[in-house]
């Protein structure tokens, strides 16, 4: 592991708007996964998880959140990481945002988007509906 920088991870990352490589928005930060230490007195952030059900999860909705992600599985592709970002793709912290070093198609969090605009937008008569 690479030394770190020291920070309240609660007030930087915490409910901050993701952006991806290129600027756009891409979700909010809803959850962290941390991991101690080799001394175990420290914990780094080693994910970050956002998408269905995490936030709900953390704000101790546990039922709601947990039926959130399995509704969440089963329209995702197969084999699809739902929500999980690892800390690696993370460029930079900004005051309000965090960025990604990953584009926002890349990322799990696009699957809920994908899904919306294949089955609900894309079947209107009308819509500018074009499959990527």
């Amino acid at each position: 592991m690479t030394a770190g920088r020291v920070l309240y991870a609660g007030l930087r990352l915490l409910d901050r708007q993701m952006l991806d490589r290129d600027g756009v928005p891409c979700g909010n930060v809803d959850d962290l996964e941390l991991t101690p230490g080799a001394d175990g007195d420290a914990l780094y952030v080693t994910a970050i998880h956002a998408g269905p059900g995490a936030l709900l999860y953390r704000m101790g909705r546990r039922r709601l959140g947990a039926w959130l992600q399995w509704a969440h599985d089963r329209l995702a592709p197969e084999g699809e990481e739902i929500s999980t970002i690892p800390f690696q793709h993370v460029r930079d912290l900004g005051g309000s945002h965090v960025t990604l070093g990953l584009g926002r198609k890349d990322l799990a969090t696009f699957s809920q988007e994908r899904w919306v605009r294949d089955h609900i937008i894309g079947p209107i008569p009308g819509s500018q509906h074009e499959a990527e």
